[in-house]
């Protein structure tokens, strides 16, 4: 929780260069984000002292910080069922010199996006043992249906609450320390006794973690009030302080807060005595802090990852919890957890005019997909930048938030053996994910070109995961023409939730669409049907290429690209029907996506369009071409970026024009 005891620095400061650049960057590049993060969603009233009213404060998760209505810090998490609980110290506001910590504070979520904050469950004044009067770092922890607080203070020791309910009031549970500097052996400061951590193991033994410069460790009791043996040193290099224990697939992790100021590294071991293998820094020095404090939780099949900066401009003694997603690689370690405003919100985005295009380089024919298994979104493209729009493979990206894209790789390559009959052209990719009673499943179409008829046609690839890999079908799903004319290109999947039935469509000069067999590789025949929208102009609505399918609100929406792609008039119209494979009426107006030539953005269609899990946004997602490529001799038409904006709705569920941005 903290490295000085009333102003006396106990950590020597790292004097690299190197290592002072590096943080710098970190502080820089954090307090850049917080200053982006937009305002939170909050209704109800402010603290009320515990046993006092029972007024709840409902708040909505919009990007880290996860609390702005107040200063928080030292975060620790409990699971309880399908609730995730979150317990922290506070912070007075203002920056002031040291730490004045009054109480600790309980939150609980069911989903990570809706919040709940609860009367205070405990305050330093409870202990009447404590002379330091300051909350320091604390850990809840459920045993046999009664659940135990573990807290701290600065210099008093450790001490431990009991309630019935996880959200309190908890009340002194012995009357005295549990731990004090006294019980620490080679420990000459007295705040040594911070930061408990709390564990039970699978055999229901429980242990007891702490320190500050030192880390010590001890068994539990059953009633888990007292000590059960002797008190042990834990050996791991750089420790700080704020020791987490957690346990995953047999190994044990030791996550801490190291160096000064304070970075989080980790160490594994197979058995919760030892030896530790340290493993390096997991995150770098949060941001406009001196201290951070970890705690890691898997709730509902994904992982997650806590700490607290000084992300509302309050500095070392008014600090901020944040969350962010945390991974595991293959072998067990943990990768690195990079500084993000987005953090685990699912409503944040940084459409702040400034963060088009959104992938690197040149890249085309954008889909997009939200994937329930791994709580990530994924965007698969069309590789540009070369002659005749001859790229040969799909690249992924994936992102927790819409702001931040990793490149996952290649993930099919047309050109060589993965896909038996074709021999390159891979454009335009379609994906969904379907739950199937062995887990989840990824069908991944696409168009590459059929070497039998020297003609483009769909096939499919199937993974696991939606990085793949991928292993394609040995022949097409589609490749001729419902209107002996055309090419089966730009591809669309669209599952029907009105009756639970897979649709496909496509076409380039045509519009057709098919229901999809069970098998999800092959289309029934007798229900394909040519949809193309009649009439139009290169203005308006004349269908060229690139069907897209949504449904919102009982409507089933149609959109398509107008013009050349390598046109800077390239646009997206829309019509709207009451059924998959309906007749389409065209929209008034019916342009929905245009150039902004004022703003230098062009050529703005090929798109898709995400639903942000639990909530009525939307964002499209399409290619626009690269300002700098305009003209025709530079072949607009294979230099193009991808970018995403905000996709609205008027109260008659019609579309409202997208504002393209930069």
């Amino acid at each position: 929780m903290q490295i000085v005891g009333r102003g006396a620095l106990c950590k020597p400061t790292i004097h690299s260069s190197h290592y002072k650049i590096n943080s710098m960057k970190y502080h820089t590049l954090l307090l850049a984000l917080m200053c982006a993060v937009p305002a939170v969603q909050a209704v109800a009233a402010p603290d009320t002292a515990a046993g006092g009213d029972t007024t709840l404060y409902h708040f909505v998760n919009t990007g880290n910080p996860l609390i702005k209505h107040k200063h928080t810090a030292d975060p620790a998490t409990l699971v309880i069922g399908d609730t995730l609980w979150l317990y922290t110290g506070t912070d007075e506001p203002g920056n002031k010199p040291g730490y004045h910590m009054p109480n600790w504070c309980v939150f609980s979520t069911t989903d990570m996006q809706h919040w709940t904050e609860y009367p205070m469950p405990l305050a330093v004044k409870d202990f009447k043992w404590d002379s330091s009067h300051a909350s320091y770092a604390a850990q809840c922890i459920e045993r046999d249906g009664r659940y135990y607080y573990f807290i701290s203070t600065n210099g008093s020791g450790i001490g431990v609450a009991v309630s019935d309910t996880p959200q309190g009031p908890f009340k002194d549970a012995v009357g005295k320390p549990l731990i004090t500097m006294a019980d620490c052996e080679g420990a000459n400061h007295s705040w040594v006794s911070i930061d408990p951590t709390v564990f039970i193991d699978d055999d229901g033994q429980a242990y007891l973690f702490w320190g500050n410069q030192l880390c010590y460790y001890a068994k539990l009791k059953e009633n888990m009030l007292e000590l059960d043996g002797e008190i042990k040193r834990v050996h791991v290099p750089d420790f700080t302080e704020a020791p987490w224990i957690h346990k995953r697939g047999g190994k044990y992790y030791l996550t801490y807060a190291a160096q000064w100021p304070e970075k989080i590294a980790y160490a594994m071991s197979d058995d919760i005595n030892g030896p530790w293998e340290y493993q390096g820094i997991i995150s770098e020095v949060a941001g406009n802090s001196n201290t951070t404090h970890p705690a890691i939780v898997e709730f509902k099949g994904k992982n997650y990852f806590f700490s607290h900066i000084g992300g509302l401009g309050g500095g070392s003694g008014s600090r901020s919890v944040i969350a962010e997603p945390l991974e595991y690689n293959d072998d067990g370690t943990i990768r690195p957890i990079h500084a993000s405003a987005a953090g685990i919100s699912t409503l944040y985005s940084a459409l702040d005019n400034k963060h088009n295009p959104i992938l690197p380089g040149f890249h085309a024919d954008p889909e997009i997909l939200y994937s329930n298994k791994t709580g990530k979104y994924y965007i698969y493209s069309t590789t540009d930048g070369t002659q005749g729009w001859g790229g040969h493979y799909f690249r992924v990206f994936s992102s927790h938030n819409l702001a931040d894209w990793t490149d996952e790789g290649i993930m099919l390559d047309v050109k060589g053996t993965q896909v038996p009959w074709a021999v390159g052209n891979a454009w335009a990719p379609a994906i969904i994910e379907r739950k199937e009673d062995n887990g989840y499943k990824y069908y991944f179409y696409f168009s590459g070109h059929n070497p039998l008829n020297n003609r483009k046609a769909i096939g499919v690839a199937v993974a696991d995961d939606p990085a793949g890999p991928f292993y394609a079908v040995d022949r097409p799903i589609v490749d001729k023409s419902p209107v002996g004319g055309g090419q089966q290109i730009d591809v669309d999947v669209f599952q029907d939730p009105a009756t639970g039935k897979y649709y496909l469509y496509w076409g380039n000069g045509y519009m057709a669409g098919a229901e999809l067999n069970d098998d999800m590789t092959s289309i029934k025949e007798e229900t394909v049907t040519v949809m193309t929208p009649e009439g139009g102009t290169l203005d308006t609505y004349a269908f060229r290429e690139a069907p897209y399918v949504f449904f919102r609100n009982g409507v089933y929406y149609f959109m398509w690209s107008v013009d050349d792609t390598g046109s800077p008039n390239y646009h997206v119209a829309y019509g709207t029907s009451d059924s998959p494979l309906g007749k389409i009426k065209v929209a008034e107006p019916c342009n929905v996506l245009v150039q902004n030539p004022e703003k230098r953005i062009y050529g703005t269609a090929h798109n898709s369009v995400i639903n942000i899990p639990g909530t009525d946004e939307w964002r499209i997602v399409y290619h626009r071409i690269h300002p700098d490529y305009i003209d025709k001799d530079k072949k607009p038409g294979i230099h193009r970026q991808v970018c995403i904006d905000r996709l609205e709705f008027n109260p008659d569920g019609s579309i409202k024009p997208v504002v393209p941005t930069r």
